[in-house]
């Protein structure tokens, strides 16, 4: 018996039956429905900012656009003047303040992590005690809040949480990453939903600040890499759930690099070597690389027939799971270089078993245990922002 084959063949079963199993939570968690809340709460919106994202301003717009009952406020962050998003911000707060809306500037720098730091100052300017968090590219559909409010109705749930799904791709970087959002990042969250795993998604979020307190609060996670991932394990310690909501939030992405999205996956393979036992396994999710393996191992008809079978497999999961998470597929031109995705994919994860420093921010950073942050090299200062105006939305 060749031992070799048969070993290549293994992984490449497991690759096809996850398929299979991620397609099914992704369904399973987009048709979930919760009862109405007794109650709609009033929240604060805490939205912090670096740096101009796409279509930020219609990012900010989808928020002022939510249908609940309850009230919000909103509140943008950014660290200083000199961000790039600050004249932006600033103009979408003074057009809007009668509805809520306010400008923040960040308070000291308690910590490494930028995100965090943003969020200790808005969590002690947001007024209610509700908080919600979403980031700069994301965008939210008008029922949102109403949906967060039914989920963490549910007996023992102290957060909510949303899958995302990539949209709006006008580059091979932007397509390559929103494909792997819907077929890599969202069907693993969901999968995880559907086996009751505590886990949050810290592209957006909605807790409480006493249930925040109960872990520790933002100031516990200020020097950490993976500081979503800390706060889940701390709430399943103390037996409180969190659960995904039935809806995913749009992350837009128009213009992105091969080499960003290449730079994002070794990020995110790094920090789930720190954090995650067996990530090892992770590329059998991947099995048109163990297909071709296969085939350049044992180069017979019935191997290239079953490398193509894998071949259009992963294509078909690929856009089923985009249909499911944001409403339609692939473009064509994009899906059939899937291949160069999964290449980029397995190069990402060696790459993070070794991968130990980033920059983030212009700030060089080492991560450690735990993905906890150490300072190598400080970001330079910047200068003052004097654009009077955000630059125009790329014509679509």
């Amino acid at each position: 018996m060749n031992w070799v084959l048969v070993g290549l063949l293994f992984p490449l079963w497991v690759g096809w039956c996850s398929y299979f199993i991620q397609y099914a939570s992704l369904v399973y968690v987009s048709r979930r429905r919760f009862a109405p809340p007794p109650s709609y709460p009033p929240v604060s919106i805490l939205k912090p900012m670096a740096g101009y994202d796409d279509d930020l301003v219609e990012n900010l717009e989808s928020h002022l656009a939510l249908d609940y009952p309850g009230g919000f406020e909103i509140l943008i962050g950014v660290r200083d003047t000199t961000d790039p998003a600050y004249r932006v911000a600033k103009d979408f707060a003074e057009k809007h303040a009668a509805r809520g809306v306010r400008l923040v500037l960040q308070e000291g720098e308690p910590g490494l992590n930028p995100k965090v730091n943003q969020l200790i100052t808005l969590t002690r300017h947001a007024k209610h005690d509700l908080i919600c968090v979403t980031d700069a590219n994301v965008r939210v559909p008008t029922h949102y809040l109403r949906e967060h409010a039914a989920v963490l109705a549910v007996p023992h749930v102290g957060l909510s949480t949303n899958a995302f799904a990539g949209v709006e791709e006008e580059s091979l970087g932007a397509a390559l990453e929103n494909m792997t959002h819907a077929s890599f990042a969202a069907a693993s969250i969901s999968t995880g939903e559907a086996l009751r795993a505590n886990q949050i998604v810290g592209k957006s979020l909605v807790v409480s600040k006493a249930t925040l307190e109960k872990v520790g609060g933002w100031g516990d996670v200020i020097d950490l890499l993976a500081e979503d991932q800390r706060i889940g394990r701390r709430l399943a310690k103390l037996h409180i759930r969190t659960l995904a909501c039935p809806t995913f939030v749009q992350n837009v992405q128009r213009k992105r690099t091969v080499e960003a999205f290449w730079d994002r996956y070794a990020r995110w393979a790094m920090i789930r070597f720190l954090i995650v036992p067996g990530y090892w396994l992770e590329p059998m999710l991947t099995p048109s690389v163990f297909a071709a393996a296969v085939v350049a191992w044992h180069p017979v008809p019935w191997t290239w027939a079953l490398f193509a079978a894998t071949l259009l497999a992963s294509a078909i999961f690929t856009d089923a799971c985009a249909r499911v998470v944001r409403g339609k597929g692939i473009a064509l031109k994009y899906l059939v270089l899937f291949p160069l995705r999964d290449l980029l994919l397995i190069g990402a994860w060696f790459r993070g078993q070794t991968l130990r420093t980033i920059d983030w921010r212009g700030n060089v950073l080492k991560v450690g245990r735990d993905t906890r942050l150490t300072r190598v090299k400080a970001a330079p200062e910047r200068l003052p922002v004097t654009s009077p105006a955000a630059p125009p939305r790329p014509p679509s």
